[in-house]
Protein backbone atom coordinates (compact mmCIF):
# COMPACT_ATOMS: atom_id res chain seq x y z
CA UNK A 1 0.00 0.00 0.00
CA UNK A 2 2.59 2.22 0.69
CA UNK A 3 4.60 1.67 -2.67
CA UNK A 4 1.02 2.95 -4.19
CA UNK A 5 1.09 5.83 -1.92
CA UNK A 6 4.12 7.29 -3.35
CA UNK A 7 3.17 6.87 -6.92
CA UNK A 8 2.73 9.86 -8.89
CA UNK A 9 -0.82 10.46 -8.80
CA UNK A 10 -0.55 13.84 -10.52
CA UNK A 11 0.25 12.28 -13.60
CA UNK A 12 -3.34 10.59 -13.61
CA UNK A 13 -5.37 14.06 -11.74
CA UNK A 14 -8.27 14.02 -13.87
CA UNK A 15 -10.33 12.37 -10.89
CA UNK A 16 -8.62 13.69 -8.01
CA UNK A 17 -11.40 13.66 -5.11
CA UNK A 18 -11.30 15.88 -1.96
CA UNK A 19 -12.96 14.89 0.95
CA UNK A 20 -15.30 15.89 3.29
CA UNK A 21 -14.42 15.06 6.71
CA UNK A 22 -16.28 11.48 7.28
CA UNK A 23 -14.44 10.25 4.30
CA UNK A 24 -11.14 11.92 5.50
CA UNK A 25 -11.21 9.80 8.54
CA UNK A 26 -11.97 6.46 6.58
CA UNK A 27 -9.09 7.56 4.14
CA UNK A 28 -6.62 7.61 7.38
CA UNK A 29 -7.92 3.92 7.95
CA UNK A 30 -7.95 2.26 5.02
CA UNK A 31 -4.78 3.63 3.65
CA UNK A 32 -2.52 4.70 6.37
CA UNK A 33 -3.29 8.82 5.36
CA UNK A 34 -3.60 11.21 8.14
CA UNK A 35 -6.45 13.70 8.10
CA UNK A 36 -3.76 16.41 7.91
CA UNK A 37 -2.43 15.22 4.77
CA UNK A 38 -5.98 15.38 2.94
CA UNK A 39 -6.68 19.15 4.52
CA UNK A 40 -3.31 19.67 2.91
CA UNK A 41 -4.78 19.59 -0.47
CA UNK A 42 -5.41 22.87 -2.19
CA UNK A 43 -8.55 24.57 -1.50
CA UNK A 44 -9.25 24.48 -5.34
CA UNK A 45 -9.75 20.71 -4.64
CA UNK A 46 -11.77 21.53 -1.28
CA UNK A 47 -14.43 19.10 0.02
CA UNK A 48 -15.77 18.76 -3.90
CA UNK A 49 -14.94 16.77 -6.62
CA UNK A 50 -12.23 17.73 -9.35
CA UNK A 51 -14.11 17.43 -12.58
CA UNK A 52 -16.76 19.64 -11.56
CA UNK A 53 -14.26 22.43 -11.15
CA UNK A 54 -11.14 21.96 -13.36
CA UNK A 55 -11.01 21.47 -17.21
CA UNK A 56 -14.34 22.82 -19.71
CA UNK A 57 -17.86 22.79 -18.86
CA UNK A 58 -21.08 23.90 -20.90
CA UNK A 59 -24.03 24.68 -18.51
CA UNK A 60 -27.77 25.66 -19.16
CA UNK A 61 -30.53 26.58 -16.84
CA UNK A 62 -32.29 30.16 -15.58
CA UNK A 63 -32.26 32.68 -13.14
CA UNK A 64 -34.45 34.58 -11.48
CA UNK A 65 -33.51 38.75 -9.80
CA UNK A 66 -35.39 41.09 -8.09
CA UNK A 67 -33.81 44.53 -6.83
CA UNK A 68 -34.66 48.27 -5.80
CA UNK A 69 -34.60 50.31 -8.75
CA UNK A 70 -34.08 54.03 -9.19
CA UNK A 71 -33.88 56.57 -11.92
CA UNK A 72 -30.72 58.42 -10.72
CA UNK A 73 -30.29 61.64 -12.31
CA UNK A 74 -29.26 65.37 -12.19
CA UNK A 75 -32.57 67.15 -12.81
CA UNK A 76 -33.25 70.35 -10.73
CA UNK A 77 -35.99 69.38 -8.10
CA UNK A 78 -36.69 65.29 -9.56
CA UNK A 79 -35.24 63.55 -6.74
CA UNK A 80 -33.96 59.84 -7.28
CA UNK A 81 -36.73 58.64 -4.34
CA UNK A 82 -38.87 56.54 -3.55
CA UNK A 83 -37.27 54.20 -6.56
CA UNK A 84 -39.35 51.30 -7.09
CA UNK A 85 -38.38 47.41 -8.00
CA UNK A 86 -36.80 45.48 -10.82
CA UNK A 87 -37.48 42.22 -11.67
CA UNK A 88 -36.17 40.03 -14.34
CA UNK A 89 -36.10 36.11 -15.74
CA UNK A 90 -33.06 35.22 -17.72
CA UNK A 91 -32.29 31.78 -20.05
CA UNK A 92 -28.53 31.36 -18.98
CA UNK A 93 -25.80 29.58 -20.99
CA UNK A 94 -22.91 29.65 -19.32
CA UNK A 95 -19.44 28.44 -20.47
CA UNK A 96 -16.60 27.38 -17.46
CA UNK A 97 -12.68 26.86 -18.29
CA UNK A 98 -11.68 25.54 -14.02
CA UNK A 99 -12.24 28.25 -11.67
CA UNK A 100 -13.32 31.16 -15.27
CA UNK A 101 -16.36 31.82 -15.88
CA UNK A 102 -18.17 33.68 -19.28
CA UNK A 103 -22.09 33.67 -19.15
CA UNK A 104 -24.75 35.04 -21.53
CA UNK A 105 -28.17 34.23 -22.60
CA UNK A 106 -31.70 35.99 -22.77
CA UNK A 107 -34.24 37.31 -20.78
CA UNK A 108 -37.25 39.45 -20.17
CA UNK A 109 -37.26 42.24 -16.98
CA UNK A 110 -40.31 44.46 -15.57
CA UNK A 111 -39.17 47.57 -13.86
CA UNK A 112 -41.14 50.65 -12.09
CA UNK A 113 -39.90 53.48 -10.74
CA UNK A 114 -41.18 56.76 -9.01
CA UNK A 115 -39.43 60.27 -8.33
CA UNK A 116 -40.70 62.85 -6.59
CA UNK A 117 -40.70 66.45 -7.98
CA UNK A 118 -40.02 69.70 -6.23
CA UNK A 119 -43.21 72.04 -5.47
CA UNK A 120 -44.13 74.37 -8.69
CA UNK A 121 -45.28 77.89 -8.64
CA UNK A 122 -46.80 78.84 -12.02
CA UNK A 123 -47.76 82.87 -12.43
CA UNK A 124 -50.19 84.34 -14.86
CA UNK A 125 -50.40 88.28 -14.68
CA UNK A 126 -52.94 90.94 -16.03
CA UNK A 127 -55.43 88.43 -15.40
CA UNK A 128 -59.26 89.92 -15.68
CA UNK A 129 -62.31 89.35 -13.34
CA UNK A 130 -65.29 90.66 -12.85
CA UNK A 131 -66.62 92.25 -9.53
CA UNK A 132 -69.89 94.09 -8.79
CA UNK A 133 -70.29 94.75 -12.52
CA UNK A 134 -66.49 96.39 -13.01
CA UNK A 135 -63.47 94.46 -14.39
CA UNK A 136 -60.70 94.04 -12.43
CA UNK A 137 -57.29 93.00 -13.15
CA UNK A 138 -55.54 90.51 -10.77
CA UNK A 139 -52.23 87.89 -10.92
CA UNK A 140 -53.90 83.83 -11.10
CA UNK A 141 -51.16 81.78 -9.03
CA UNK A 142 -51.51 78.22 -10.05
CA UNK A 143 -49.68 75.83 -7.29
CA UNK A 144 -48.34 72.37 -7.86
CA UNK A 145 -47.04 70.43 -4.87
CA UNK A 146 -46.93 67.04 -3.60
CA UNK A 147 -46.16 65.91 -7.12
CA UNK A 148 -45.03 61.95 -8.16
CA UNK A 149 -44.22 60.76 -11.61
CA UNK A 150 -44.26 57.31 -11.96
CA UNK A 151 -43.05 55.06 -14.61
CA UNK A 152 -43.10 51.37 -15.90
CA UNK A 153 -41.54 49.35 -18.55
CA UNK A 154 -41.36 45.70 -20.12
CA UNK A 155 -37.67 44.84 -21.30
CA UNK A 156 -35.43 42.66 -22.85
CA UNK A 157 -31.87 42.17 -22.21
CA UNK A 158 -29.18 40.38 -23.44
CA UNK A 159 -26.30 39.97 -20.57
CA UNK A 160 -22.36 39.24 -21.18
CA UNK A 161 -20.88 38.54 -17.74
CA UNK A 162 -17.12 37.22 -17.23
CA UNK A 163 -15.86 36.01 -13.80
CA UNK A 164 -14.37 33.63 -11.69
CA UNK A 165 -14.89 31.26 -9.04
CA UNK A 166 -13.66 32.09 -5.33
CA UNK A 167 -12.68 28.75 -3.75
CA UNK A 168 -12.07 27.86 -0.36
CA UNK A 169 -12.36 25.32 3.09
CA UNK A 170 -15.56 27.18 3.50
CA UNK A 171 -17.40 26.58 0.25
CA UNK A 172 -17.52 27.99 -2.84
CA UNK A 173 -17.95 31.46 -3.81
CA UNK A 174 -18.04 33.39 -7.34
CA UNK A 175 -17.83 36.74 -8.93
CA UNK A 176 -19.30 37.69 -12.24
CA UNK A 177 -18.92 41.51 -14.03
CA UNK A 178 -19.89 42.92 -17.00
CA UNK A 179 -22.34 44.39 -19.08
CA UNK A 180 -26.07 44.07 -20.35
CA UNK A 181 -28.33 45.89 -23.13
CA UNK A 182 -31.82 46.58 -22.09
CA UNK A 183 -34.00 47.06 -24.63
CA UNK A 184 -37.84 48.47 -23.41
CA UNK A 185 -40.91 47.55 -25.76
CA UNK A 186 -43.71 48.57 -23.72
CA UNK A 187 -44.51 50.83 -20.33
CA UNK A 188 -46.61 54.08 -19.62
CA UNK A 189 -46.08 56.75 -16.94
CA UNK A 190 -48.48 58.55 -14.31
CA UNK A 191 -48.09 61.43 -12.78
CA UNK A 192 -49.62 62.38 -9.60
CA UNK A 193 -49.99 65.44 -8.06
CA UNK A 194 -52.35 68.43 -5.62
CA UNK A 195 -52.95 71.42 -7.35
CA UNK A 196 -54.16 74.71 -5.49
CA UNK A 197 -55.27 78.36 -7.44
CA UNK A 198 -55.21 81.62 -5.79
CA UNK A 199 -55.87 85.40 -6.84
CA UNK A 200 -54.18 88.24 -6.02
CA UNK A 201 -56.30 91.63 -6.57
CA UNK A 202 -54.52 95.02 -6.53
CA UNK A 203 -57.75 96.75 -5.52
CA UNK A 204 -58.49 94.26 -2.52
CA UNK A 205 -55.34 93.84 -0.16
CA UNK A 206 -54.82 90.34 0.21
CA UNK A 207 -54.93 86.65 -1.05
CA UNK A 208 -57.88 85.32 -2.13
CA UNK A 209 -58.79 81.49 -2.43
CA UNK A 210 -61.02 78.77 -1.97
CA UNK A 211 -63.70 81.11 -4.49
CA UNK A 212 -65.63 78.68 -6.55
CA UNK A 213 -67.47 81.72 -8.39
CA UNK A 214 -64.31 82.87 -9.72
CA UNK A 215 -62.59 79.77 -10.22
CA UNK A 216 -60.23 79.51 -7.23
CA UNK A 217 -59.85 76.15 -5.70
CA UNK A 218 -57.45 74.57 -3.01
CA UNK A 219 -55.79 71.36 -2.34
CA UNK A 220 -57.47 69.42 -5.76
CA UNK A 221 -55.91 66.23 -6.06
CA UNK A 222 -54.92 65.06 -9.89
CA UNK A 223 -53.79 62.37 -11.54
CA UNK A 224 -52.77 62.00 -15.27
CA UNK A 225 -51.98 59.26 -17.29
CA UNK A 226 -49.74 59.59 -20.54
CA UNK A 227 -47.59 57.23 -22.57
CA UNK A 228 -44.09 55.17 -21.87
CA UNK A 229 -40.77 56.98 -21.59
CA UNK A 230 -38.77 56.57 -25.20
CA UNK A 231 -36.16 55.59 -23.38
CA UNK A 232 -32.56 54.66 -25.71
CA UNK A 233 -30.97 51.22 -25.67
CA UNK A 234 -29.90 50.89 -21.86
CA UNK A 235 -26.29 50.34 -21.47
CA UNK A 236 -25.48 48.87 -17.72
CA UNK A 237 -22.69 47.67 -16.23
CA UNK A 238 -23.20 44.35 -14.06
CA UNK A 239 -21.24 43.21 -10.53
CA UNK A 240 -22.27 40.12 -9.11
CA UNK A 241 -20.87 38.29 -6.14
CA UNK A 242 -22.32 35.04 -4.31
CA UNK A 243 -22.29 31.66 -3.48
CA UNK A 244 -22.71 28.44 -5.07
CA UNK A 245 -24.34 24.81 -4.06
CA UNK A 246 -23.24 22.16 -5.99
CA UNK A 247 -25.98 19.02 -5.27
CA UNK A 248 -23.61 16.46 -6.34
CA UNK A 249 -20.52 16.84 -3.66
CA UNK A 250 -20.19 13.47 -2.42
CA UNK A 251 -17.38 11.20 -3.67
CA UNK A 252 -18.82 8.45 -6.24
CA UNK A 253 -18.90 4.62 -5.19
CA UNK A 254 -17.37 2.03 -7.77
CA UNK A 255 -21.23 1.98 -8.96
CA UNK A 256 -21.50 5.28 -11.28
CA UNK A 257 -24.72 5.51 -12.28
CA UNK A 258 -25.43 7.55 -15.80
CA UNK A 259 -27.68 10.09 -13.98
CA UNK A 260 -24.65 10.84 -11.15
CA UNK A 261 -23.08 12.82 -14.06
CA UNK A 262 -25.38 15.21 -13.34
CA UNK A 263 -24.15 18.27 -12.44
CA UNK A 264 -26.63 20.88 -11.24
CA UNK A 265 -25.51 24.30 -9.61
CA UNK A 266 -27.52 26.94 -7.31
CA UNK A 267 -26.34 30.12 -6.80
CA UNK A 268 -27.35 32.45 -4.63
CA UNK A 269 -26.00 36.20 -4.94
CA UNK A 270 -26.27 39.87 -4.48
CA UNK A 271 -25.99 42.38 -7.35
CA UNK A 272 -26.08 45.75 -8.35
CA UNK A 273 -26.24 47.57 -12.24
CA UNK A 274 -25.27 51.00 -13.41
CA UNK A 275 -26.29 52.46 -16.00
CA UNK A 276 -23.28 53.81 -18.31
CA UNK A 277 -25.40 55.65 -20.57
CA UNK A 278 -27.85 58.97 -20.54
CA UNK A 279 -31.53 57.37 -21.26
CA UNK A 280 -33.46 60.43 -20.52
CA UNK A 281 -35.58 61.57 -23.74
CA UNK A 282 -35.28 64.82 -23.36
CA UNK A 283 -38.86 65.16 -25.89
CA UNK A 284 -40.71 68.14 -26.42
CA UNK A 285 -43.66 68.13 -24.29
CA UNK A 286 -44.24 70.42 -21.25
CA UNK A 287 -43.64 70.04 -17.94
CA UNK A 288 -46.89 71.80 -17.09
CA UNK A 289 -49.89 72.60 -19.27
CA UNK A 290 -52.61 75.05 -18.43
CA UNK A 291 -54.76 75.55 -21.01
CA UNK A 292 -55.81 79.44 -21.21
CA UNK A 293 -59.29 78.65 -22.31
CA UNK A 294 -59.94 76.45 -19.37
CA UNK A 295 -57.35 77.75 -17.02
CA UNK A 296 -59.83 77.47 -14.26
CA UNK A 297 -60.60 73.74 -15.24
CA UNK A 298 -58.28 71.18 -13.77
CA UNK A 299 -59.32 68.25 -15.53
CA UNK A 300 -58.05 70.06 -18.91
CA UNK A 301 -54.71 70.84 -17.60
CA UNK A 302 -51.62 68.16 -19.26
CA UNK A 303 -49.02 66.76 -17.18
CA UNK A 304 -45.91 64.38 -18.82
CA UNK A 305 -43.31 62.79 -16.64
CA UNK A 306 -40.00 65.04 -15.87
CA UNK A 307 -38.30 62.87 -18.08
CA UNK A 308 -40.11 63.42 -21.01
CA UNK A 309 -39.92 67.32 -20.82
CA UNK A 310 -37.99 70.02 -22.41
CA UNK A 311 -36.84 70.68 -18.69
CA UNK A 312 -34.36 67.62 -19.07
CA UNK A 313 -32.64 68.96 -22.05
CA UNK A 314 -29.19 69.08 -20.75
CA UNK A 315 -29.44 66.95 -18.12
CA UNK A 316 -28.59 63.05 -17.26
CA UNK A 317 -30.47 60.45 -16.02
CA UNK A 318 -29.41 57.00 -15.33
CA UNK A 319 -30.52 53.50 -13.59
CA UNK A 320 -29.38 51.77 -10.87
CA UNK A 321 -30.54 48.53 -9.32
CA UNK A 322 -29.73 46.89 -6.55
CA UNK A 323 -31.08 43.38 -5.36
CA UNK A 324 -30.65 39.03 -5.28
CA UNK A 325 -30.39 36.91 -7.85
CA UNK A 326 -30.91 33.03 -8.19
CA UNK A 327 -29.39 30.63 -10.79
CA UNK A 328 -29.74 27.24 -11.75
CA UNK A 329 -27.57 25.76 -13.93
CA UNK A 330 -27.23 22.33 -15.08
CA UNK A 331 -24.43 19.66 -17.33
CA UNK A 332 -22.87 17.12 -17.15
CA UNK A 333 -19.62 16.09 -15.64
CA UNK A 334 -16.88 14.39 -17.78
CA UNK A 335 -15.81 10.40 -17.22
CA UNK A 336 -13.42 9.96 -14.00
CA UNK A 337 -10.48 7.12 -13.96
CA UNK A 338 -10.25 5.56 -11.00
CA UNK A 339 -6.45 6.52 -9.53
CA UNK A 340 -6.66 4.24 -5.98
CA UNK A 341 -8.77 1.22 -7.15
CA UNK A 342 -7.70 -2.65 -7.22
CA UNK A 343 -7.34 -4.47 -10.27
CA UNK A 344 -12.17 -5.10 -9.91
CA UNK A 345 -11.60 -1.29 -10.11
CA UNK A 346 -13.43 -1.30 -6.28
Amino acid sequence: MLLVVGCPLGLQAQGRYSMTERWENRLASLSEFTTKDVENKTDVLFGLHASQYTGSHHLLGFSAEGAWSAAINNMPRVSALPGGANTGLRLVYEYQYSGLLIQTGVGIGYQCASNFIGDTLIIHEHMHDVWNGQDVEYTLKHNFYDRTDHYQQLYAQIPLYIGHYILGARGIGYFLTGVHVNYSFWGNTRQKLTGTTTGIYERYVGVWEEMDNHGFRKDVPIERTDERLQIKLDLMVHGEIGYEYTTFQNPKSYRVRPGDRLDCRLRFAAYADFGILDVSPNTQKTFYETPMETIFDFPSYQFHHAFSTTDAQGYWMRHLNVGVRFTVLFGFQGKERCILCDPWRH
